[in-house]
């Protein structure tokens, strides 16, 4: 299944969910955000969320400062 993420092509094996797909790529999930075809997926979504081919899945570092 072809999908995007963070504008690059990725190739998944299997319909995998977005707290898979984390895995897969090794991302650590504290502070981050994840938006799929534009909109904001909630944390509590990610192992239950499965997905789709030809989604565009972003991923954001959360930081703060002042």
């Amino acid at each position: 299944m072809h999908i995007t993420v963070n504008d690059a092509p990725f190739q998944l094996e299997a319909v995998s969910t977005v707290e898979q797909l984390l895995t897969q790529l090794e991302l650590d999930p504290n502070g981050l955000a994840v938006a799929i075809n534009n909109a904001v997926l909630a944390k509590r979504l990610w192992p239950e969320h499965r997905l789709a081919p030809a989604d565009a899945v972003q991923f954001f570092q959360l930081v703060t400062g002042g």
